[in-house]
């Protein structure tokens, strides 16, 4: 029987926001919610990809985990891509702390880029926002 690629789609689709936010994790997106395209973004990108494609199968196969739902498939990948690269974002908010950047300074840099993501949750405009 001949196999889909609906299956793979559905996959690769949480493998995918999973990058997003992990690129919000390690401060590639601005506060604004741009990303900046260079080599490190679009490797830091590819390496959480992979890290949910091939991680998250090796994951589904080693536990048995194949008569699952695709959805279930997916949710798994999705969980690898955001640890994949969460450890990447740790260690890039460690290196600017190390470097003389205040603690809430980082903490208000993933805050407002969390926010430029997924809108304000009042409803109200920034006073940035509004310039």
């Amino acid at each position: 029987m001949q196999e889909t690629a609906v299956p793979w789609i559905l996959k690769i689709i949480p493998a995918v926001a999973g990058a997003i936010l992990a690129l919000v994790l390690s401060g590639d997106i601005d506060k604004h919610g741009r990303a900046y395209i260079s080599i490190g973004v679009i490797g830091k990108f590819l390496s959480s990809v992979i890290v949910s494609l091939y991680g998250g199968s090796a994951f589904i196969e080693h536990y048995g985990l194949l008569k699952m739902s695709i959805m279930t498939h997916g949710f798994i990948m999705l969980i690898f891509s955001v640890l994949g690269l969460l450890g990447i974002g740790i260690i890039y908010q460690s290196i600017a702390l190390l470097k003389g950047k205040p603690l809430d300074e980082v903490i208000s840099e993933i805050r407002s880029a969390f926010v430029a993501i997924w809108g304000n949750s009042r409803g109200t405009k920034k006073k940035d926002d509004q310039e």
